[in-house]
């Protein structure tokens, strides 16, 4: 073995050219490959630092309305006491709320609100201090207190080990002095890869910060709820068994609470497979088209490894002639490609140490959040990397050992030049495997095109929001409660008179604000002409004051918007949006009919407006129901005030802040965010992908040029004696360049013609990431044909020229 590494490198010092060129796309090919395995891992598979994290899995509820939806806490603690297939079930909400410091400003903080039994059933433990458990719920009712995660802690105070035991300000409105009891290890950030909670706090604790009502109601969901089984959970037999288990457990439930529960089950989900469903798509996208570019690479490096071959007959037939095995002729040929691909493997981990500290400028943070995914080449890059290297060492050393080790002997000792295995080698070397290259840089060009469009497409969407500069200032500290609704109601006059304000509004959300669309309510419609299920649906929905359709150029489709007499003791009407009547009023004959929220008992609710749909949690999601109310008779804990600024919102900022504080020290906003921004984030993601899969695209593009140069150019070398006859004989060079051209393009149009249905299949992969185009979108195909077909005609024209230029007197001399 050390002989035949010694005698690969060798080989390999004595022709640098072909090693470098080797060396490069292999380089080139692993670092990409490396550099989007850490981008997917850092968002979306980054394994929890939790002990008991291969037993993890996900409790769904599921509804009529066939969507994953939360839980209430006492639904949590129905499923924590009753189910059998678990170790421990535990419950997680997310939630926001800011921190005071001795200046009195604040800073919007992330908080993570988990049963008392988290950290102990995850196994987590602390890395200072300790973590709250499930024998600390009496104490917690005494003295509130938190976890810190790792990251704030280290951000906020330094990594200073005293912040244990000392008692920080945590606000809802009002400030809580809570006892900070420990901090997470680092290794522990959240459940999911790219998330990362600043505050952890138990129950306790988040019900005194804002009402204990949200641990009581059967209707108030927003806790995600989870269980640790058996290591290996995620097998069929375990889940089918954890299915019934939890299945029989939410019937129960529905029996007994038939006005919340009835038409509520339950879906079991391991904690891998929600992470597949999470970032399945993006992923398998990202990772399927680098696979296709190492794919290219392959084939090109099996191109270069067959001509060198061509050139190494004679040497293998002698080394046959005194003796060597045919196994032992392989073992040689498959140690130089390992010696390649190591080299290959060096270069591509260089290259991506480099690429995955790019990777944070792809990524555009939530605004007014930080970024949190962590991308950097740990073990689980560098394993995957080899297991990619080790694979395209297989693939691109295979064939060339094949042919080279299948050389006739006796007459290439006599100096024959073995026509027939020249014309086997060219062969292989030439038309097969360019086209195959041609056809999979074709299906890595269609995909980035469409890619293109799409995101060109999420830029131009009409999401209902015509104005993007409105800036907003969400205050955590109205509560709603009547006392502070006076010093709200004189907030929107203030902002009214900051210089620069065109209209200013005031609601429970704002769209695109990061916040899953507000809260939903069950709707009893008694007028619509469809069957409803039992329960009830849940539909999202807003308060709203009434310029708030004119501050973000919502349009009105039909009736009006509120008024000054829709905010005062009265008649309660609503506004709907289009999908809401499209999907209940299919007779049209919305307007004038009537709602009910929870029951028939309830107050009914008028429809008097119909507005355009307007993007509710995304740019890129389906339309749905939404109703809004008058955020005056319902406000709801939460305020953001919406100014329309005349020119750039973000100018605004200090002027709004300034005057919430000036009606109210606790309106200090804990964000303020323009319209625009938003915007900008939730098409980010779509530029990121195109970003991406573009850069592969052009690499892809460039390896099958130059993989078609080299082979049209060897090609052309061999056939220098056919020119010269040709010359001779009185072709003009037009002929010459003619027959060199028409191979080039002939690989090119037979390259393109079989990637066309295998890029029809590949692309139906990537359907849900596209927004606006099809994945058949003919332009999409027609500009990665041409630009393909130009690339590969101009590869071959360089080899195409040069023939012209052979003296026949040279090319026939010998």
């Amino acid at each position: 073995m050390w002989r035949d590494l010694r005698y690969a490198v060798t080989g390999f010092w004595r022709t640098p050219v072909f090693t470098i060129a080797a060396v490069a796309a292999l380089g080139l090919a692993i670092g990409a490959n490396a550099t989007i395995f850490g981008l997917v891992d850092g968002l979306w598979f980054r394994p929890p630092g939790a002990r008991h994290a291969d037993g993890l899995v996900w409790l769904f509820a599921t509804t009529t309305e066939d969507r994953p939806a939360l839980w209430s806490y006492p639904e949590y603690e129905t499923l924590r006491d009753r189910t059998r297939s678990f170790s421990g079930v535990v419950a997680r909400g997310r939630r926001g709320a800011s921190l005071r410091f001795a200046d009195g400003s604040q800073e919007l903080e992330l908080v993570n609100v988990v049963s008392t039994n988290f950290f102990s059933t995850l196994g987590v433990a602390a890395a200072h201090g300790r973590l709250f458990g499930p024998g600390d719920e009496a104490s917690l009712e005494a003295q509130p207190a938190v976890v810190l995660g790792y990251a704030f802690w280290r951000r906020r105070f330094g990594k200073d080990p005293s912040i244990v035991g000392r008692t920080i300000d945590v606000m809802r409105g009002r400030p809580l002095p809570v006892v900070v009891m420990g901090v997470l290890p680092e290794s522990f950030r959240d459940l999911d890869a790219a998330a990362d909670r600043d505050l952890w706090l138990p129950p306790q604790t988040w019900a005194r910060l804002e009402n204990r009502q949200t641990f009581a109601q059967r209707t108030d969901r927003w806790f995600d709820v989870l269980a640790v089984g058996p290591s290996g959970m995620f097998r069929s037999a375990s889940l089918r068994r954890a299915q019934a288990d939890v299945s029989a457990v939410a019937s129960q439930m529905a029996q007994a609470f038939p006005e919340t529960n009835a038409g509520r089950g339950v879906r079991v989900v391991s904690h891998v497979a929600y992470r597949m469903e999470e970032g399945g798509t993006n992923a398998l996208a990202l990772l399927g088209l680098v696979l296709l570019v190492v794919l290219i690479t392959c084939v090109n490096v099996a191109n270069l490894l067959l001509a060198r071959a061509a050139s190494r007959t004679r040497e293998i037939a002698v080394r046959s002639a005194i003796g060597a095995t045919r196994g032992r002729l392989l073992r040689q040929m498959l140690t130089e490609s390992v010696v390649l691909g190591l080299l290959g493997a060096v270069a591509g981990v260089t290259l991506a140490l480099w690429l995955i500290r790019l990777i944070p400028s792809l990524i555009i943070p939530p605004p007014g959040f930080r970024t949190f995914a962590v991308f950097q080449a740990d073990g689980r890059v560098l394993a995957f990397t080899l297991a990619v290297t080790l694979l395209t060492t297989i693939l691109f050393g295979v064939a060339p050992s094949w042919f080279a080790t299948r050389a006739d002997v006796l007459p290439l000792l006599k100096g024959a030049p073995a026509a027939e295995r020249t014309r086997r080698l060219d062969r292989a070397v030439g038309p097969v495997l360019v086209i195959l290259q041609v056809a999979l840089a074709f299906v890595v060009l269609c995909a980035a095109a469409l890619l293109i469009r799409s995101f060109d497409a999420v830029r131009g969407a009409d999401i209902g929001v015509s104005n993007g500069e409105v800036l907003t200032a969400w205050v955590i500290g109205t509560n709603g409660t009547p006392s502070q609704m006076p010093a709200a109601r004189l907030a929107v006059k203030r902002l009214a008179a900051v210089p620069g304000a065109v209209h200013v509004a005031v609601a429970f959300r704002a769209p695109l604000s990061l916040s899953g669309g507000g809260i939903a309510k069950p709707v009893i419609l008694p007028d619509a002409p469809v069957n409803l299920s039992i329960p009830p649906p849940s539909i999202k929905f807003n308060a709203v004051s009434r310029d708030y359709f004119a501050t973000l150029g919502i349009r009105v489709i039909a009736g009006r918007t509120f008024d000054a007499g829709d905010e005062q003791p009265g008649e309660a009407v609503v506004v709907v949006n289009e999908a809401f009547v499209h999907r209940f009023y299919p007779d049209g004959r919305a307007l004038g009919s009537t709602l009910r929220f929870g029951t028939r008992s309830d107050p009914p609710h008028r429809i008097v407006g119909i507005v355009q749909n307007a993007a509710i949690n995304a740019i890129t999601e389906r339309p749905e129901p939404y109703f809004y109310l008058p955020y005056w008779r319902a406000p709801y804990g939460e305020a953001t005030f919406l100014v329309e600024a005349a020119g750039d919102a973000a100018s605004l900022a200090v002027p709004v802040r300034g005057a919430l504080r000036a009606v109210d020290p606790s309106f200090d906003p804990a964000r303020m965010i323009t319209m625009r921004q938003y915007i900008e984030f939730w098409s980010s993601g779509s530029r990121a992908t195109a970003v991406l899969a573009v850069t592969l695209g052009l690499i892809g593009l460039v390896l099958t040029v130059l993989g078609v140069y080299g082979v049209i150019a060897y090609r052309t070398t061999r056939r220098t004696k056919e020119i010269g006859i040709r010359v001779a004989l009185g072709a003009d060079p037009r002929d010459v360049l003619r027959l060199i051209f028409r191979e080039g393009a002939s690989v090119a149009a037979a390259g393109i013609a079989l990637g066309i249905p295998a890029t029809l299949g590949a692309t139906r992969a990537i359907r849900s990431l596209l927004f606006g185009v099809s994945a058949w979108d003919p332009g999409a195909y027609a500009a990665a044909s041409a630009l393909l077909f130009v690339s590969v005609c101009a590869a071959a024209m360089v080899p195409a020229r040069r023939a012209t230029r052979v003296a026949p007197s040279v090319s026939l001399k010998d």
